[in-house]
């Protein structure tokens, strides 16, 4: 059983990591990969440690985590396409498992607590990196399963210079900016952008409702 002061400082670790990534990989230049590689290694450890699993869930997590952590940096020595859409599909997955969790996390709390804000901070900017993923995913797929020799997004103009094309397209998409400057060609990527656009909007539409519900409910308790 893990106390709530725990529970509040390891989620605060993975805060910071979630934040680290989304800041880091537009404006580091030198030795990107690697570091990116320690931040994403430093998500997955944070996320088996977020909320209070029960001993078989976290063990079961624990043992994925360790594979996702595997193929995280055995895409950074083997540059294959395959290794990278397998890293990719590890991390999605893994890190699904944890937003999901933190909903239901959410969902089942009686009262609104600080750990219980920075667990919807967490599970909205998870779903930002989860976009990402998604869409450098669809980008190999559509240059390598589908060939049909055109570009699943096009970021103006050029081609993708990184993973941080990606997780900026997703946040623009996810807060529905739409700033303009990259677009979705493909009818894969269409769909994926379509998807995140309202996965966010649901995402702070229930979470605000379930927020405000539970600290009425309790005041009135009161």
């Amino acid at each position: 059983m893990m106390t709530p002061e725990k529970l509040t400082r390891n989620n605060i670790i993975l805060l910071i990591c979630l934040f680290v990534t989304i800041l880091f990989f537009p404006v580091i230049s030198v030795h990107r990969k690697l570091i990116g590689k320690l931040i994403f290694t430093a998500i997955i450890v944070s996320g088996c440690f977020s909320l209070d699993f029960r001993p078989k869930t976290r063990r079961i997590l624990i043992a994925s985590g360790a594979v996702t952590v595997f193929f995280n940096w055995l895409s950074h020595f083997f540059t294959n396409d395959w290794v990278r859409l397998t890293d990719f599909l590890a991390f999605f997955c893994f890190n699904l498992f944890i937003a999901v969790f933190m909903v239901r996390y959410i969902f089942r709390s009686k009262q609104v607590t600080g750990t219980i804000i920075i667990n919807s901070v967490n599970g909205y900017l998870l779903i930002g990196v989860l976009g990402a993923v998604v869409l450098a995913m669809a980008e190999i797929v559509q240059k390598f399963f589908f060939q049909t020799g055109e570009v699943a997004i096009n970021f103006a103009g050029k081609a993708a210079a990184g993973f941080h094309d990606y997780l900026y397209f997703s946040f623009v998409t996810l807060t529905t900016l739409g700033y303009g400057d990259v677009t979705p060609v493909s009818s894969l990527a269409k769909s994926i952008t379509l998807f995140i656009a309202i996965a966010g909007q649901l995402y702070l539409t229930i979470l605000i409702a379930m927020l405000v519900g539970k600290y009425l409910s309790r005041s009135e308790k009161v």
